[in-house]
């Protein structure tokens, strides 16, 4: 039976801003997306298009949608005609594509390379190394004011556990009086092996509602039976680190004795005993993870095209029944069935691979990405020359508004919550903005040492046995893979297009035959 790699699932969002700009705009930027979808391979599952409204505000109903449905993984990519459709504030960009990319989803553009090039991504990489001490000390300093905070019981940031509450004057955790007992009938039904969608219906039957004031779920609870603020006691510094990609996730925790615990500062709701005994059963219902079925990883995924029809190529894999070991066959194959050859999988990736490393990965492919890194890094550099005090000034305003919104919440003004999330998302995305500026700021030149390294991590990825590492390097330096019309497996050409040499443009093209 043959299986296919996964469709990317893609949205459009076409907009047009004042009455120089007619209603037609938006069919025209439509059609273009769709044959950019076509040409891509991708479905086109939905679009959002905003009308007289312009990209220098946020204040965009259907793409306000869009951000919020991206966290429901309905789609896996944005496609815009043109960049400015998305937004013309770099750091409205930036924080919603960081939104979006925690929500793995990506943006590209119909007229321009949106996705990072080569150069980008190293100089991204060389910053985060020069920032790694500043974020040491920095880190240093924070958690020596957020300690002194926890050991008075003044809460440290962030939305408090359900049951619990800020007091507006003081910034101490008290009990909540019109919430608390919904987390004891919570931890008294586990006790009594109630199975957490029956205590949402007693939850709801009983008038409680969630802090965004919708019904209870069975899956309301996910962090209730382990947390510890319940049973009075202070914890901060829990969530483990951010992954390569700069993401989060909270429900990975830090060891317990990496965490920062203070005991009895908080009111408890839960006794420790009983919090102890539904912790131990919570930890014993955990299921163990299946096994994974075997799963082809296709490298050059969204790369490969057809010489003779425009095609995308696509994975395909076949078990061959007649092998004693049930081999499986693993191709990629052009999408629109016009006749041109089939690849093997390992013949393509291999000669790509190989390419690769003869080309951009060579002493002199890396000494022009080198050079290519330098150049846009003086440009970003006199882009950020006067950004780092409207940062501050933004950030001090953030500050201010979320102070005055976990006052409300701390009165009990549920309409507040998500306006807190969005400006934490958004002082996050302005922090790293302004640390990198400030960076910038202090350097003229980049050691090339540090670039050089990068690059040489790159290279080891290659020539690495982990399939995932390969195929981001792949991703990132190959623009396109095109197979020249052949009847034959054995015998054809392929034109590789790095994305290098020309800041993430047309690069180097390479015609190759098997």
């Amino acid at each position: 039976m043959a299986t296919s790699s996964k469709l990317i699932r893609a949205v459009a969002y076409p907009r047009y801003s004042s009455d120089n700009q007619r209603e037609e705009s938006i069919t025209a930027q439509m059609r273009a997306i769709e044959e950019y979808c076509r040409q891509k391979g991708y479905v086109l599952v939905n679009s959002y298009p905003d009308e007289e409204k312009s990209a220098t505000t946020d204040k965009r109903p259907n793409f306000q949608r869009m951000i919020q449905d991206s966290s429901k993984h309905l789609f896996d990519v944005v496609i815009v005609h043109k960049l400015d459709r998305f937004a013309r504030n770099r750091y409205d960009s930036a924080h919603y594509k960081r939104i979006l990319k925690r929500n793995g989803v990506r943006v590209e553009s119909v007229l321009e390379h949106l996705d990072n090039s080569p150069e980008s991504i190293v100089l991204e990489s060389v910053l985060e190394g020069m920032a790694e001490y500043y974020s040491l000390n920095l880190a240093r300093e924070v958690r020596k004011g957020m300690r002194e905070n926890a050991e008075e019981g003044k809460h440290t940031g962030g939305l408090p556990p359900y049951g619990l509450r800020v007091h507006p004057e003081t910034r101490k955790l008290e009990i909540d009086p019109t919430r608390y007992k919904a987390v004891q009938i919570y931890f008294d039904s586990i006790e009594n092996d109630v199975p957490n969608e029956q205590i949402a219906s007693i939850l709801n039957d009983k008038g409680y509602r969630t802090l965004a004031g919708r019904k209870f779920t069975k899956s309301s609870f996910a962090t209730w039976a382990s947390n510890i603020k319940y049973k009075g006691d202070y914890v901060f510094d829990v969530s483990a680190p951010k992954d390569e990609d700069g993401k989060r996730n909270t429900n990975n925790k830090k060891p317990l004795d990496q965490q920062i615990i203070i005991p009895g500062v908080i009111p408890a709701i839960i006794q420790p005993d009983q919090w102890d005994r539904v912790n131990l059963k919570m930890n014993a219902r955990k299921r163990k993870p299946g096994r994974m079925k075997a799963k082809v990883n296709y490298l050059l995924t969204g790369k490969i095209y057809c010489g003779n029809c425009g095609a995308l190529y696509a994975g395909n894999s076949y078990t061959n029944h007649k092998s004693s070991e049930k081999t499986v066959l693993s191709y990629y194959k052009c999408q629109s069935k016009c006749g041109n050859t089939n690849v093997r999988k390992d013949d393509i990736e291999h000669l790509v691979i190989d390419k690769l490393l003869g080309e951009c990965f060579s002493t002199d492919g890396m000494g022009e990405i080198i050079t290519s890194v330098q150049k846009l890094y003086q440009k970003e550099k006199r882009q950020t020359e006067n950004d780092v005090e409207p940062i501050k000034k933004e950030l001090k305003e953030l500050d201010a508004k979320i102070s005055n919104w976990m006052e409300a919440l701390g009165a009990g003004i549920k309409s507040v919550i998500e306006s807190i999330k969005q400006a934490e998302q958004r002082k996050e995305a302005l922090e790293y903005e302004l640390q990198k500026a400030e960076i910038m700021k202090q350097t003229n030149i980049l050691d090339e040492s540090l670039i050089l390294k990068i690059l040489e991590s790159k290279k080891d990825s290659l020539l690495s046995v982990d399939e995932d590492e390969k195929k981001q390097v792949l991703q990132e330096y190959v623009d396109r893979v095109v197979i020249q019309p052949s009847r034959d497996i054995n015998n054809f050409k392929a034109e590789i297009t790095y994305r290098v040499f020309s800041n993430g443009g047309e690069g180097s093209r390479t015609p190759v035959r098997r």
